[in-house]
């Protein structure tokens, strides 16, 4: 395979500063996967000469007191609190492995201290924006939009929330010149819902890829750890109402009494909360236990990287019956597919932009039909990839999305001058 060339080869012009921006994004594992993601295709493609640098927001102790009275005051209203974002330590652990690739730089002080960094670090063009930057901006930036899911499911949203999303991505598609997006579905939601934009869509080409630095897990002593048998399914997502674990599990059950000469286990990683959803974990476990298989369903609750990565290597298969995704399968079908590892998919639109072998699908909400692929995949037993080529398909995935970034980066300075 030969990673594509750029399609305008004029709009080549050499960045020599790369700012990957975490505002918006490092608070949770998902986010974080899309920061990696960035950073495997553009380290895949480097420029002579260009620097990479990825900006996390830090928090100073004012405003992690002010967060902190402010999830007072709601707790004493009845109001969810939103997940805490992710510690220093540990955004430095999630990005520990670019050594030599990339400066990690933590900012405090919002838009203003991230102003002052960018010109600290002489840095020449700035994504992924989740929101507008404003005026005098002092460098090009690519802005970003993860999904319509207000759109498609307004029903989880409240009307406040459902005014803010739109609110900001009417600014950002009025304002930007160039957009990324993590899957065509995206673009073309975009571009139903505003027609009039202007903005560029850059949608991304799905970009599994083997990260080695995940991979130092041993799986057996994973396994022994948080107590998984042999013989699982794997899920892994953080509980969110749209996530549909509910299809899951019903299948599931329906599963162990078509097989039932069989010891199968269904393995779940994923954090237990859903801040729009208080009481969404305990009704599915009240399901779990109602469907008389609790003792069959293991909720690990949020796991490092890479003690998910090692529990999928030894899964069955991995179960995505997402009813909404941003990305294609959303970030654990990617990591299934560069491993190898079999992934059955909902079928909606933006799963079949997924590329790879051993993929399936059946309709969403269907538990029948997830339990008919699951015996499916039970049937066809372990799969033996062959490291060589993932490593080879891994390799050709982030050079086409690396040189699409690229390319996005040059239009984005030429657009700027």
């Amino acid at each position: 395979m030969n990673a594509p060339a750029l399609t305008n080869p004029a709009l080549a012009t050499p960045v020599r500063h790369v700012a990957v921006l975490g505002r918006g994004l490092a608070g949770w594992g998902g986010g974080v996967d899309l920061l990696r993601l960035f950073l495997n295709g553009l380290c895949a493609v480097p420029e002579p000469g260009q620097r990479l640098s990825l900006l996390l927001p830090g928090e100073s102790w004012s405003r992690r007191a002010r967060r902190t009275v402010r999830q007072a005051l709601g707790a004493l209203r009845g109001r969810p609190s939103p997940p805490r974002p992710l510690s220093a330590p540990a955004l430095r652990e999630a990005f520990a492995g670019y050594e030599g690739q990339v400066t990690i730089r933590f900012y405090t002080g919002g838009s203003r201290g991230l102003r002052r960094t960018l010109r600290e670090l002489r840095a020449e063009v700035v994504l992924p924006c989740m929101d507008v930057p404003g005026p005098d901006f002092p460098v090009p930036w690519i802005g970003y939009l993860y999904d319509f899911q207000h759109r498609h499911l307004p029903e989880l949203f409240t009307a406040h929330e459902r005014a803010r999303r739109d609110a900001a991505f009417e600014a950002m598609l009025a304002q930007a010149h160039s957009i990324v997006v993590t899957s065509r579905a995206v673009a073309d939601d975009a571009a139903r819902f505003y027609p009039a934009s202007r903005a560029r869509l850059i949608p991304l080409p799905f970009s599994a890829a083997l990260q080695p630095q995940l991979l130092r897990r041993d799986p057996v002593q994973v396994r022994a750890q948080f107590d998984v048998p042999q013989g699982y399914f794997i899920l892994c997502n953080q509980f969110w109402v749209h996530k549909d674990h509910r299809t899951a599990f019903r299948a599931f059950a329906q599963l162990l009494k078509e097989r039932s000469e069989v010891e199968l286990t269904l393995v779940c990683t994923g954090s237990l909360e859903d801040h729009r959803a208080p009481g969404h974990a305990a009704e599915l476990r009240a399901l779990l236990a109602t469907l008389g298989i609790a003792d069959r369903v293991l909720l690990l609750g949020y796991l490092s990287k890479p003690d998910q990565i090692a529990l999928m290597r030894g899964a069955i298969a991995l179960l995505q019956p997402t009813l909404f995704e941003g990305g294609p399968g959303g970030g654990s079908t990617y990591d299934a597919v560069a491993l190898g590892v079999p992934a059955i998919l909902s079928d909606i639109p933006v799963n079949r932009e997924v590329e790879g072998r051993s993929i399936s699908y059946f309709p969403p909400g269907d538990a029948p039909a997830l339990a008919a692929r699951m015996a499916q995949a039970l049937d066809a037993g372990l799969p033996a990839p062959d490291p060589a080529e993932l490593a080879r398909e891994s390799a050709w995935r982030l050079a086409r999305l690396g040189r699409t970034l690229q390319q996005a980066i040059s239009e984005a300075v030429l657009n700027y001058r």
